[in-house]
């Protein structure tokens, strides 16, 4: 059940990026690609995660709940942008840059040694499902602060951090 609770968290960002995304055709396509890219890197980043814990076997949760803190810390503690600079990017490399993400964070659910399986096709079912819906009905629905939806996840990912502390 955490692995459905920490896909959906990591899947959120595609709500905030998309619906500042002006695009015409495309938009299953686009959502179809960011949702193989948000299984692909949390794949990598679950090897990862599993290879170093083998070398940090008494240091894997620390590690990683240090890891999540971080990240968590660092969506708090981002500048807010109105999406101008997203418009002019190719929506390919938006999808690669909104899917990067995944990779730090799967790297630390790789560590504490989530199921792979149950992550990784929970992370493409809601991506698939959030960025659609965020290019579909951008004009319904407004995100009025990206930086509330930003910090709430961050702190999500801040209090998973300090879970596995305990792990």
């Amino acid at each position: 059940m955490n692995e459905i609770f920490a896909a959906f968290i990591t899947s959120l960002d595609v709500i905030i990026v998309y619906t500042f995304l002006r695009i015409r055709k495309g938009k299953f396509l686009l959502a179809l690609f960011t949702s193989l890219l948000n299984m692909a890197f949390p794949l990598l980043g679950f090897i990862t995660g599993e290879f170093s814990s083998h070398y940090f076997i008494g240091w894997s949760s620390l590690l990683s709940g240090t890891l999540l803190c971080l990240i968590g810390l660092h969506m708090i503690l981002q500048e807010s942008d109105d999406g101008s600079q997203v418009a002019r990017v190719n929506p390919l490399i938006i999808a690669l840059a909104v899917s990067i993400d995944t990779f730090s964070v799967s790297v630390s659910f790789g560590m504490i040694h989530m199921n792979k399986l149950i992550f990784i096709a929970a992370s493409g079912f809601f991506t698939l499902i959030l960025s659609y819906a965020a290019l579909r009905y951008k004009g319904k629905m407004e995100v009025k602060s990206s930086r509330v939806v930003r910090s709430l996840v961050g702190v999500v990912l801040i209090g998973m951090g300090v879970m596995s502390f305990f792990r």
